[in-house]
């Protein structure tokens, strides 16, 4: 199949996958706090929290499964894939059950004391927590399955199963609440559908990928040796970089007292929705990174991150122009005044440090697809300690705001010290063209529409659904068409426009022809200044094996 056809197909299934898990969202939520009570949500966060943490015990190996995948098919050593994948499964079995036995031993110690759960409280959170264990455990058989989807890029099929997945779950959450069930049927309902979803991703798994890959229960060293330098540094590089997304999570109890956790967590899931319209994209990027490390292909690397680069930032700047404009009006109208109280600020900062986190991840895929996992992890942990430092200096004196201070300055820091300056180097690409180019310009080109939100806000002050809808969606539009001319080149817009006549299915032989034609002239009158950061000559006409890398890219 296409490389680009390919990767639309992923891309667009990742965003139906997303959509399908916002609505669940918009719609379950204001459900679950409500009948819940702000106490008890702050529990079930507090909670999944910790499962979340223990979902670190899977070391790094999900992404070294797919990297090592994708390195050996490059290299055409299929042999070795099948006792690859077998080694990962035994792992994350072996994993799933320590992460039980964990969560179990967190329930029986004095914990909910130190997290400030409430006393009448107390032994719900103890039964709840090992369920939760048991959901954790069928995750990482579910993980290694993920890893064969992810290496022969079938995110549709993967994404199929996890919709149907999540629409089945919410029902049966909704269901254990109306029933009166409480936390402990969300968690019995937590732990069946990562068995159910388990299951059904091995079986599918099994008539998908070629009978050679097809893992079996069985430990091999030699796949384990080729993996684990990679897993144990990125499992710590996670540690210290996804870890401290949710630390705030249980820091906050301990700093400031549970009550504030849910509204800060509801503030931090508007937020998200910069992570929701990155997550589909760059979710496709690393095994491409690692494939094109693997064939030696700096100019296709290069490739990879300014157009990715540029690709977030159409996708991410409207959804952060809107949450920054409209972010509390959305809460008001969503959970409830009462549920929410919160300083702007703190939604402000957080949705400035999640738009900024998400234009470091085509570099993040870059540096990781080209094995810099040391690298990435020693900088990291510096991050963290930046983050620690001033939240402890900060938040005694402002709270919240000082939480979210925290994340975004540290955030912004770093990113630009280290993490551009190194994917920019392996790739060949100038720093400076492709901050102005992928960083900056796009940045720019949204204040206009910045604008028109915060006037629409203080002018209109929408109180109602209808009303807030509209100025949403004008202010996003406008946004989105600013930034998507100020981040793409006429070539690009030719080339894209091609594409999609391709995908729909409206070009005929002749079609494709003139625009094969017209996208050559382009080519032939570009420059450097057409494709920022990318050190090759202006493609000529006729240039074949030019065209073809980019063909690829």
């Amino acid at each position: 199949m296409n490389a680009v056809i390919r990767l639309l197909r992923n891309v667009g299934s990742n965003y139906v996958k997303v959509g399908v898990d916002g609505l669940i969202i918009i719609v379950l939520t204001p459900y679950l706090v409500n009948e819940l009570g702000v106490a008890l949500y702050a529990v079930w966060v507090i909670v999944q929290t910790i499962s979340y943490y223990l979902g670190f015990l899977d070391l790094g190996v999900a992404d070294a499964q797919v990297q090592r995948h994708s390195v050996l098919e490059a290299q055409g050593k299929t042999a070795e894939l099948g006792r690859l994948h077998g080694t990962v499964l035994t792992f994350f079995a072996g994993a799933g059950l320590l992460a039980l036995g964990l969560a179990a031993l967190v329930a029986v110690l004095p914990t909910a004391e130190w997290l400030d759960i409430p006393a009448d409280a107390r032994g719900v959170y103890g039964l709840v927590l090992p369920l939760l264990g048991v959901a954790v455990l069928f995750a990482f058989v579910e993980s290694a399955m993920n890893g064969l989807f992810e290496s022969y890029q079938r995110y549709d099929l993967m994404n199929a199963i996890d919709i149907v997945g999540a629409v089945l779950e919410a029902t049966a959450l909704f269901a254990a609440l109306y029933l009166g069930y409480g936390l402990v049927g969300l968690a019995v309902v937590k732990a069946t559908s990562s068995v159910l979803g388990a299951a059904a991703k091995t079986i599918i798994a099994r008539r998908l990928v070629p009978a050679y890959a097809f893992p079996v229960l069985g430990f091999d060293r030699e796949a384990w040796r080729s993996i684990r330098g990679f897993s144990l540094w990125n499992s710590l590089n996670d540690l210290v970089t996804e870890g401290t997304a949710h630390f705030d999570k249980l820091l906050i109890p301990v700093l400031l007292g549970s009550a504030l956790v849910t509204p800060y967590s509801l503030t931090v899931m508007l937020a998200a929705l910069v992570f929701v319209a990155a997550e589909p994209i760059t979710g496709t990027f690393f095994p491409i990174a690692a494939r094109r490390h693997g064939k030696h292909d700096t100019v296709a690397l290069g490739v990879l991150l300014t157009r990715g680069t540029r690709l977030v930032n159409v996708a991410t700047l409207p959804a952060t122009v809107v949450v920054l404009s409209f972010g509390t009006a959305i809460l008001d109208l969503w959970i409830g005044a009462e549920h929410v109280a919160i300083a702007p600020a703190v939604l402000w900062l957080i949705a400035l440090s999640f738009y900024f986190s998400t234009s470091l991840w085509t570099s993040l895929s870059v540096l990781m697809g080209c094995g810099r996992v040391k690298q990435v992890f020693s900088v990291s942990v510096l991050e963290v300690a930046v983050v620690v430092v001033l939240i402890l200096l900060l938040a005694p004196r402002f709270g919240l705001t000082g939480f979210a201070f925290a994340g975004l300055a540290a955030n912004v820091a770093i990113g630009l010290a280290f993490f551009v300056p190194q994917a920019c180097r392996l790739a060949g690409v100038d720093i400076g063209r492709f901050v102005g180019s992928a960083l900056l310009r796009p940045a720019a080109a949204a204040l206009p529409a910045l604008a028109l939100g915060f006037w629409l806000a203080q002018m209109l002050e929408p109180q109602a659904w209808i009303a807030t809808g509209a100025a949403v969606a004008g202010t996003g539009a406008l946004a989105a068409i600013c930034v998507f001319f100020a981040a793409t080149s006429r070539w690009e817009r030719a080339r894209q426009y091609a594409t999609a006549r391709r995908v729909l299915g409206l070009s005929s032989v002749g079609a494709a022809s003139s625009v094969g034609a017209a996208s050559g002239r382009d080519l032939s009158s570009s420059s450097k200044k057409d494709q920022p950061g990318v050190h090759v000559r202006p493609l000529q006409r006729g240039d074949a094996a030019a065209m073809a890398r980019l063909e690829a890219a």
